[in-house]
């Protein structure tokens, strides 16, 4: 159900609603969005700041734009990237329960390759690095903290890795996983997390490969197992709310908006 949208940052709000009717199925694949002017009266904003918020939903792979025919809706999964992860886990308990499961999967490759390379690559500077963050799981903090800290270490790892676009990708999925901590925080125990820190820097340091991915794999399985079960049980939390996409927009779009009102409502 669409509904007006605050003033301080119209574009963003606009794409926030659309997108989610379109991740949830409320419009789906080839579907047609209502004229421009309809659904700028539905929303209360201008046409001005709803032909930005279209672009934006293009450039995600949401949406196509054309003129004379309008604006369609895409099949996100043959023309959406990696980025809609982030806004597809908080629809997962409800609209995407396979996702968890698919996140669960790609971790667990993507890590195990990056240990493999890891073990090849890394230099001083980033086993110390590992060091550092293994450190400081070792210390009584709760759990969220420590599946930051254990997150943060797979950054770091990835660092090492010498891969620059294994280090974009797991930049892009930053905001997903923040966005489902509550969930993804059972996949740490923390006997189980610092054993494991320490044993793959010993791999890392001996340039063992192969014992390197191993280690990551196991680790990871059994944390996966932990929240599949869970979630059969119906025993997962729900993401936290509020954790989308950060707040680009500049305080004076509002300003623009509202300036720009009569010029854009043009017939």
């Amino acid at each position: 159900m669409l509904k007006p949208v605050e003033k301080q940052r119209v574009a963003e709000e606009i794409v926030e609603q659309l997108r989610e009717l379109i991740l949830t199925g409320q419009y789906p694949p080839g579907a047609k969005l209502p004229p421009e002017r309809e659904l700028a009266k539905r929303l209360g904003v201008n046409r001005a700041s709803l032909r930005e918020a279209l672009k934006k939903l293009e450039h995600l792979g949401l949406v196509r734009i054309r003129q004379g025919d309008g604006t369609r809706v895409q099949n996100f999964m043959e023309t959406g990237g990696i980025e809609l992860v982030s806004h597809l886990l908080p629809l997962a308990a409800t609209s995407h329960p396979e996702l968890i499961r698919d996140m669960l999967e790609f971790r667990r490759i993507f890590a195990r390759e990056a240990a493999r390379l890891a073990a090849q690559r890394a230099t001083p500077e980033q086993l110390g690095r590992l060091r550092e963050l293994a450190d400081r799981a070792k210390k009584e903090i709760e759990a969220t903290e420590l599946f930051h800290l254990d997150f943060e270490f797979y950054v770091a790892l990835t660092a090492g890795t010498g891969n620059r676009v294994m280090g974009l990708l797991i930049n892009t999925v930053r905001d997903a996983v923040k966005s489902y901590t509550s969930v993804l925080v059972h996949l740490t125990a923390p006997a189980e997390t610092v054993m494991q820190h320490d044993q793959l820097i010993a791999a890392l340091e001996a340039h063992d490969s192969e014992r390197a991915a191993q280690i990551v794999d196991d680790y990871l399985e059994r944390g996966a197992s932990r929240v599949l079960e869970m979630m059969s049980r119906g025993e997962l939390p729900p993401p936290a709310e509020g954790a989308e996409e950060g707040e680009e927009d500049g305080e004076g779009e509002a300003d623009g908006d509202r300036a720009s009102e009569s010029s854009s409502e043009e017939a």
